[in-house]
């Protein structure tokens, strides 16, 4: 036992002199990952592309309360938000539609509103490009659901009609179709009605600046191995059989790597950390705002230092189990970086995997870099306790299952 503590302490020594240029290789790493962090945050800061109609409007006559009509349509807020109108003739209409530079021509017939109040009900001719664009197809199936719209309404005031014929209640009639009226322009014009709103994110829980946050937390924590190679890789063989002539095993050995590993990693973000609350003031306020965002800070800060710490360890461990597949430091860097990324990307960290191939998500599904991806949004977003200890009984399964795979790598290359 004594030998093995000596080789500890050992190992700890060794690792604490390699700690300032491991932390210097941290500091690279996390300044280009903040600089791709600033300018995605930056290019999210855009107003989003919103969709754009032009429509010609073709008014056959000079009618005062048509013209009243269209106005009131071109300044409601639903509308003018998506739906550019010009008036143009006919002729100069169907010349545009056919050469690409409107979306929708629309035909308003003479006395228009006059033939809706008496009842006579004339018709809008609308027409639409033979290859019909997106927003085009989006007009029309918002024309159609209008009309149905209008044909239930005319349903129901013909259907009082008769009712009222059938029955002698002529002199209700005024009044069933005044509450008819007021029944379908509340419900036509007040959207609340049609459609509760509720906001649907490919992120789960989380905005899109906490997503991204905790995938390139992961990402980082994974390439900071590359730093930790010195204190992971193998001892030459001739002194490694030394220390099993003394006693010292090569699980011992192995597991003094490891803690030396998980010990300059929780040093690194330690420093890291630090580091970022003294430049607290020069972050961007938009990215801390919504960091922040729908946060609810639960009071206990134990359960969040033993999730971080898992964290830790679940990331020192896989890292310990790539540098065991391979021998030399060049083709373990090179294989922990290839690895790393596309881990991340399969557990939906570059792209949500909901817009990825359904083998690729159950891949995904099964990678250890999605929990950690859940774990790190848990920590930001403070929620989901729930999802917390399933999240973490599954990195506790990963850690144990790829600590003792990689120590049957270096066992065997014995």
């Amino acid at each position: 036992m004594k030998w093995r503590i000596q080789y500890l302490r050992v190992e700890v020594k060794k690792a604490l002199v390699l700690f300032p240029r491991m932390l210097f290789q941290a500091i690279l790493l996390m300044m280009i990952i903040g600089v791709i962090a600033f300018c995605g945050v930056r290019g999210l800061e855009r107003d989003p592309l919103a969709a754009s109609i032009d429509i010609a409007v073709v008014v056959q006559e000079d009618n005062r309360m048509t013209q009243m009509a269209l106005a009131y349509v071109e300044n409601m807020e639903s509308v003018s938000s998506y739906c550019h109108f010009q008036q143009t003739t006919e002729e100069e209409g169907f010349d545009l539609l056919r050469k690409g530079k409107i979306a929708v021509l629309v035909l308003l017939p003479e006395q228009l509103v006059e033939g809706i109040m008496n009842g006579r009900n004339p018709s809008v001719d609308i027409y639409f490009p033979r290859n019909a664009r997106l927003e085009a197809m989006l007009f029309r199936e918002l024309t159609e659901s209008g009309e149905g719209l209008l044909r239930a309404a005319q349903a129901q005031i013909y259907g009082a009609n008769d009712t009222a014929s059938a029955y002698g209640l002529q002199e209700q009639l005024s009044k069933m179709e005044a509450e008819i009226d007021s029944y379908n322009l509340a419900f036509a014009l007040d959207r609340m009605a049609l459609f509760d709103t509720e906001q649907v994110s490919v992120f789960g829980s989380m905005n899109v600046v906490q997503f991204y946050a905790a995938s390139g937390a992961v990402l980082f924590l994974l390439l900071t191995g590359m730093a930790l190679y010195p204190v992971m890789q193998r001892e030459p063989t001739a002194i490694r059989k030394q220390l099993e002539r003394q006693g010292t095993g090569s699980g011992w050995q192995c597991f003094s790597q490891w803690f030396c590993a998980v010990l300059c990693m929780g040093l690194l973000l330690a420093v890291l950390w630090m580091g970022v609350k003294l430049a607290y003031r020069w972050l961007p306020d938009g990215f801390l705002a919504q960091i922040r965002e729908d946060r609810a800070d639960s009071g206990f800060l134990l359960p969040q230092i033993m999730l971080a710490g898992l964290i830790v360890l679940s990331a020192v461990t896989i890292v310990y189990f790539i540098y065991s597949l391979t021998g030399s430091r060049t083709s373990g860097i090179l294989l922990l970086f290839l690895v790393s990324v596309v881990m991340v990307y399969l557990s939906g960290g570059l792209a949500p995997s909901m817009f990825m191939p359904e083998r690729m998500q159950a891949v995904g599904r099964w990678l250890p870099t999605t929990y950690l991806m859940e774990a790190v949004g848990n920590l930001l977003t403070g929620r989901n306790k729930t999802g917390t200890s399933q999240c973490a009984a599954i990195l506790v399964l990963s850690t144990v299952v790829c600590g003792m795979m990689a120590y049957v790598l270096r066992r065997r290359e014995e």
